[in-house]
């Protein structure tokens, strides 16, 4: 875990930047970059697509950080107006809600809210929404990869206890040691937690087979006009798979995941599976909200596929 990519001093202070600000950042710029060629080969203003990636980044952020801070809207009260013996100690409570380069998103609220900026975007351009979801699947799935490679830096989003030999342990200062020794799982003296599922690499490398599928599949949704032996295919078809996708994929690595933060619809235990997981057995398995969640969009994206077939 490294989660000070570098660092260097400044007068008094040790300062550096963040890994996981770095990969995010990395992913923004990767995405970008596939979006704007790929536009541009299917003929549409390279112009406008930058003005779409910023708006679109800017709403990503934003949407994912106010989805993971109401899910966790207690702790950050908590946090501000909580018991402290200084004023700045309080004062740094209240700033955490701030504190995004320290890790706390919700992707399905930066989706949704970048959902709405492409919608209201092609609106006033005139352009097809669909068309840009084709354009934007491949983007997301390599985006969102490696932000799951910066949550691992970082030591958020990690999974349960496991005993497989790929099992991790994060030291002292990740968000993994300090979740589980507030909630008591650990002592405060433990220099490392036990070993957790990496659940940040499993959805990494199932984001990067995303990516690569989506590769394979793009010809088949671009316009037809770029390739005179193909005919014209409904545009949409590209996002569908990475909707469906990721809300399979998602679902999955849910069952694995042990932070805090995380919150049940329905706790359903199933200690046979569990311990076939290598999975504690007392820990709930289904169903929490981000479970749900994946549900909706896998239910959904299935749903429209077999629509248009029928259409």
């Amino acid at each position: 875990m490294r989660p000070i990519l570098f660092s260097f001093h400044l007068g008094q202070h040790e300062v550096g930047p963040h890994t996981y600000g770095i990969l995010v950042a990395l992913g923004f710029a990767i995405g970008i970059v596939l979006f704007w060629f790929e536009g541009r080969r299917q003929g549409l203003d390279g112009g406008r697509l930058l003005d779409l990636s910023f708006w679109s980044i800017v709403a990503g952020l934003l949407g994912s950080r106010i989805a993971f801070v109401a899910l966790n809207a207690r702790t950050f009260a908590e946090a501000c107006f909580g018991r402290g013996d200084a004023a700045d100690g309080r004062i740094s409570g209240c700033t955490a809600i701030l504190r995004f380069w320290e890790g706390g998103f919700v992707f399905y609220g930066g989706a949704i809210a970048t959902a709405l900026v492409i919608l209201l975007f092609c609106r006033r351009e005139g352009w097809s929404f669909w068309r840009l979801g084709d354009l934007a699947a491949p983007t997301l799935a390599i985006g969102h990869a490696l932000g799951r490679l910066g949550c691992f830096f970082a030591g958020c989003c990690f999974g349960k206890t496991c005993t497989a030999p790929w099992a991790v342990s994060f030291p002292l200062g990740s968000v993994a040691h300090d979740e589980l020794r507030m909630v008591g799982v650990i002592a405060p003296s433990a220099a490392r937690t036990p070993g957790l599922h990496p659940t940040q690499i499993y959805e990494a490398l199932g984001e990067l087979g995303i990516f690569l599928l989506l590769l394979a599949l793009r010809h088949r949704w671009r316009p037809s006009h770029l390739d005179a032996a193909r005919t014209e295919r409904r545009p949409g078809g590209l996002i569908l798979v990475y909707a469906a996708c990721y809300g399979a994929l998602r679902f999955v690595v849910e069952i694995f995941r042990g932070d805090t933060s995380r919150r049940y619809l329905v706790e359903w235990n199933w200690p046979a599976l569990a311990s076939a997981l290598r999975l504690p057995a007392d820990e709930p398995l289904l169903l929490s909200v981000s479970q749900a969640v994946s549900l909706v969009i896998l239910c959904a994206a299935v749903g429209t596929v077999a629509w248009r077939r029928k259409q």
